[in-house]
């Protein structure tokens, strides 16, 4: 990319709306938006069109208040860190509470930055009362409703006419990610630990207070000569413990994050056991295509027997996954997790895997001589030819002169030998099947039309 995108980050105190704000200018709900303070902790970042101007957009925790306790400096250091990368900010306030003390001390310390600032006045149906935040000396207000769509319009010039103008021709190529890589588990696990682990700062917001990821927020991490994208998920619950809308969102968008992704990183908690959630995710992770690790953390607190016998339960609770890869680390300290990034590009990499039409049928027809189809009804059940028709997760299908009568057992026996044979440990496979054409088929049809005609002809004759 010859030039980067300018960046816009929304800031103000909780519950202004600048979720609902968020979801509005990119078009869709990709923020949590609730009616409680505190909903958003870490930045929400996507790249979007503003009024016809191409920017990257950034949802802030909300700043200067106190409710939310020992998590408050985290939630101002992450705004301190939207303002570091910022080219322009909107500022929003509530038309409805008026200008706080907080968004005057608020207001001071965006003057203090130096950078584009738009006062955005919220839930301002009557734009008269946009007028009392010229008191906060950082310009005109712009009265909206992000929930109606009120005043939008102008907004989004105003904000195009502000930020740093960015010629999409001058992007000579559009780069992918060598891999996106998913960290999932239950809550306060580690998967933020982890991240920053491999990140090497503090990108992501960490707490012991479980629950603090709810969004699943997208990082770019240079990697060789490309880069990675991690994606650091909401700790997952189960569905019946789930009875907060705002946790609920939060594993949607944890699901969302699994299908666009090429590998999973499970991490579980080496000081707890293994609990059916950590199994559900996994399958999950596996159902939704993704290629899957196991990263057992804080195992610095097992004695070797203890992992021993930690590490014999998780295979005994794996046994109905393929092969998947276990490794041992300590996010805290930062053991271990080279070699597990290391190893989950590569498992990315082979999630993309394809095969020649060739080297792909001489492992069918070698599979199928070592294992037969059982029978359909005494008939022989044969499989004809293959051939892949997609990737991530790599997908086969299998012509068969009886594809209804292939039993899932034999299907689960196609892709572990599939697996195995082309080594991809932890990677899903789908193996589809249809039937083969019938070379005669055709011919046969055609005799009989033939036939018919004849038939009809002939009866036409008689009558007349």
């Amino acid at each position: 990319m010859a030039s980067r995108l300018p960046v816009v980050a929304i800031v103000g105190r909780p519950n202004v709306g600048k979720s609902t704000l968020f979801n509005r200018m990119i078009k869709k709900r990709k923020a949590i938006v609730g009616d409680r303070p505190g909903v958003t902790v870490d930045r929400l970042e996507t790249e979007c069109v503003i009024g016809g101007e191409a920017c990257v957009l950034v949802d802030t925790g909300g700043i200067g208040e106190s409710q939310h306790g020992e998590m408050q400096a985290a939630i101002d250091s992450q705004v301190e860190a939207a303002l570091d990368i910022a080219d322009a900010v909107m500022f929003v306030v509530d038309a409805l509470v008026g200008a706080t003390p907080v968004d005057h001390a608020l207001a001071n310390k965006l003057r203090k930055a130096g950078l584009p600032v738009i006062l955005v006045v919220n839930k301002a149906e009557n734009a008269n009362l946009a007028s009392e935040f010229f008191a906060l000396g950082i310009g005109e207000p712009q009265p909206i409703s992000a929930e109606h769509g009120h005043g939008m319009a102008g907004l989004c010039t105003l904000v195009a006419n502000t930020i740093p103008k960015y010629d999409i021709q001058d992007e000579t190529s559009h780069e992918e990610p060598l891999a996106s890589v998913t960290v999932i588990g239950r809550p306060n696990v580690g998967k933020s630990t982890l991240i920053n682990a491999w990140l090497g700062k503090e990108r992501m917001v960490v707490s012991p207070i479980a629950g603090t990821t709810r969004d699943a927020i997208d990082t770019d991490m240079p990697y060789h000569d490309g880069f990675i994208r991690l994606v650091d998920t909401a700790g997952q619950r189960k569905a019946g413990r789930i009875n907060d809308v705002i946790e609920f969102v939060a594993r949607v968008k944890a699901v969302q994050a699994f299908r666009r992704a090429d590998v999973a990183v499970m991490v579980l908690d080496g000081a707890e056991g293994i609990v059916e959630q950590d199994m559900r995710l996994m399958h999950l992770a596996q159902e939704e295509g993704c290629a899957l690790i196991v990263a057992v953390n804080k195992v610095d607190v097992l004695s070797e027997e203890a992992w021993k016998y930690y590490a014999e339960r998780l295979d005994f609770r794996m046994r109905g996954l393929p092969d998947i890869p276990v490794f041992r680390i300590a996010a805290k300290y930062k053991k271990g997790v080279k070699n597990l990034l290391q190893y989950a590009v590569k498992a990315a990499q082979a999630n993309a895997f394809e095969v020649g039409t060739g080297a792909l049928n001489r492992w069918m027809a070698d599979a199928e001589k070592k294992q037969y189809a059982p029978s359909d009804s005494g008939a022989v059940v044969r499989l004809k030819y293959a051939t892949q028709i997609s990737t991530t997760p790599p997908t086969i299908k299998i012509f068969s002169n009886r594809p209804q009568a292939i039993r899932a057992s034999y299907k689960h026996y196609l892709e572990k030998s599939f697996r195995q044979h082309f080594k991809l440990p932890g990677v899903p496979v789908r193996i589809q099947f249809a039937k083969s054409d019938n070379p005669y088929e055709a011919k046969v049809k055609g005799k009989a039309k033939t036939a018919n005609e004849k038939r009809h002809q002939e009866k036409k004759r008689k009558r007349s």
